[in-house]
């Protein structure tokens, strides 16, 4: 009893101990902080196991109010720590997968004795690692610390993408892209699961898109630097091993500023007070889920697997592939489409900058939309594949300069529609194991796709690509329609929801309501999806 009454920042007295800690309600106001210090207390164990990342129940946890006044200094404390940690890795690691791509309109290509089809396997062999690692990714995810697993993931790639300046033969260049998709292949799923520890669905999209709009950022960033080591020369180093050496430094570098800063979870978030940590596990009660558990439950993998009993996995597991062949070939060969148009490497570096600005803006506006807008998450998902449509049938149908240009600047709007995919086990799927299952899903999707589609792009049909852009074509066409269906699927099941509430005599939907049980959003009734 001592150890569940024990507080080392506050040493209560009887009458203390004697007041219930379930009802914070009943308190006066001047006493509020501490009854939050007695709920602390009480819950001890709790909470010091949350800080170890052990598996624990939170549904005992009292439910406690939250000013605005409280939720925007927390929410502001959260987005100044966790935002430049996610949205610099991204960046680095957009810089760091395309560092072949800008290397190779300088003479990597020709360095390797690379033909056109061992480019291509290059750009496809990033993905089988990915792929082949998604699964045991998403296993370490769950059993082992989500950010140090992350931070380390940082590490090994950082120090891969250095070892990429050393190869003279495709055959090593091969095994390094393979590992270095392995080492990636944590990232996005790490900080899918990160935000939906820390911030309310309804908060999830704009974080989402804010660091998958780095991508864009990353494109900019790599082509400066890309432009700038092409014009290095020191004996013995070909200019664009440089690309891979000082790029590959950064992110090693990165991964431990990462691996120091980064909390666990709220309880482990050491520029929080007591009070506010407390604070920032209230705020995301709403979301109805449980903030992490160690044991994998087998009926929450069937669930995410069966499309009979939940469609929404592979629903999202063809929507992203569909978009994901596209990017695999434009992502692969973005800078040989434009410099098929007639420029030498450093203009087609300089005059790509416009493209790489627009994959900021078209994510950051996606995620904007989706976060003002209610109810428009997969509205935003299928208008944002129509200008990426609209460029490849640019690139298919002409060969005039102008429209060729502006076909290229709007090629890369799908990247909003990938963020929102991405986003959507954090805001759509509870219960901890199948919200790891179905993110899976979601990057094996991504990985397969992304091998796929660099081999349509045929290096004897230079400058149009015209396989690689018809493929294209059908992909955004196929993408459009199952978000529409995947829309109507979530609309039907939350009005059904609502109309077996209103039989059981329950009261309005609260979207704030909720406990950190691990229920799976199929059992748990009062969850509803975010359209």
């Amino acid at each position: 009893m001592s150890q569940m009454i024990e507080d080392k920042s506050h040493i209560m007295t009887s009458h203390e101990v004697a007041l219930p800690i379930t009802n914070l309600e009943d308190q006066v106001p001047g006493e509020k902080d501490q009854g939050l210090e007695r709920v602390e207390s009480a819950r001890s164990n709790v909470m010091d196991e949350l800080a170890k990342g052990e598996s624990v129940s939170y549904d005992d946890m009292p439910i406690i109010e939250v000013t605005p006044e409280e939720n925007k200094r927390v929410l502001r404390k959260l987005d100044l720590l966790l935002l430049p940690l996610t949205m610099t890795a991204y960046t680095l690691q957009y810089i760091d997968r395309s560092a072949m791509s800008y290397a190779a309109v300088f003479t990597f290509r020709k360095d390797l004795h690379l033909t056109p089809n061992d480019y291509s396997w290059l750009g496809s062999v990033f993905f089988f690692g990915y792929l082949f690692f998604e699964f045991p990714g998403s296993f370490l995810l769950q059993r082992l610390p989500l950010s140090k697993t992350m931070g380390t993931s940082i590490l090994i790639w950082g120090g891969l993408l250095m070892c990429m300046a050393a190869p003279t033969h495709f055959a090593p260049a091969a095994v390094i892209r393979t590992l270095l998709g392995c080492a990636e292949a944590l990232v996005t799923p790490g900080f899918v699961l990160l935000i939906s520890r820390f911030y309310k669905r309804e908060e999830q999209p704009l974080r989402v898109g804010l660091w998958y709009c780095c991508n864009g950022v990353g494109s900019f960033a790599g082509a400066l630097v890309s432009y700038g080591m092409g014009h290095v020369h020191v004996a013995n180093v070909r200019p664009w091993a440089w690309i891979f050496i000082v790029n590959g430094g950064i992110t090693v570098l990165f991964a431990i500023i990462f691996l120091w800063l980064c909390p666990e979870n709220p309880q482990t978030c050491r520029f929080l007070t007591p009070h506010e940590k407390r604070i920032a596990l209230e705020r995301v009660r709403g979301n109805k889920s449980s903030l992490g558990n160690k044991e994998i439950k087998w009926y929450q993998v069937k669930e995410a697997l069966c499309p009979w009993i939940d469609p929404q996995g592979w629903t999202y597991f063809i929507i992203v592939f569909t978009v994901s062949v596209p990017n695999g070939g434009i992502g692969n060969f973005l800078h040989l489409i434009l410099q098929s148009y007639g420029y030498t490497a450093f203009q087609t570096i300089l005059i790509g900058l416009p493209q790489a600005a627009m994959q900021v803006i078209f994510p950051l506006s996606g995620a904007y939309i989706a976060r003002k807008v209610p109810q428009a998450r997969l509205y935003v998902l299928m208008s944002y594949m129509i200008p990426s449509l609209i460029g490849v049938i640019i690139q298919y149908k002409t060969r005039k300069s102008g429209a060729l240009l502006f076909g290229f600047y709007i090629l890369g709007s799908y990247v909003a529609s990938l963020g929102i995919c991405f986003a959507a086990p954090g805001a759509n799927v509870a219960g901890y194991t199948k919200r790891v299952v179905v993110g899976a899903m979601i990057f094996i999707a991504y990985a397969t796709g992304n091998i796929v589609g660099p081999h349509f792009f045929i290096s004897t049909e230079v400058p149009a690509y015209k396989s690689g852009m018809f493929a294209c074509i059908i992909c955004f066409t196929i993408t459009i329609p199952m978000a529409f269906l995947l829309r109507l699927y979530y609309l039907k099941e939350n009005r059904r929801r609502d109309k077996l509430a209103e039989e059981r005599g329950e009261g309005a939907y609260d979207a704030n309501a909720g406990d950190f049980s691990d229920q799976t959003d199929i059992e748990n009734l009062s969850f509803r999806y975010a359209l």
